[in-house]
């Protein structure tokens, strides 16, 4: 079930996913994973930085990814 986010336009519930839920759809996205190659450490690194920041969309947490790769000097 969808988890829904309280907006100020005239007190009505829209269907704006959460942090969570969109950890939980991409995290569950297998095809994702396999065609970036993404790491068990990468998703570790990759769901405490979800949570934390701003998150809108999938897309958001493969661009984390290539900041994340770009730091990581042992990739």
């Amino acid at each position: 079930m969808a988890e829904t986010k309280q907006s100020n336009d005239n007190n009505k519930v829209s269907a704006i996913p959460t942090k969570r839920e969109i950890w939980r759809q991409f995290s569950n996205d297998d095809l994702v994973r396999q065609a970036n190659h993404i790491t068990d450490h990468e998703m570790a690194m990759l769901q405490r930085t979800a949570l934390l920041g701003e998150c809108h969309s999938p897309k958001d947490l493969l661009f984390m990814l290539t900041v994340i790769r770009q730091g990581d000097d042992s990739r």
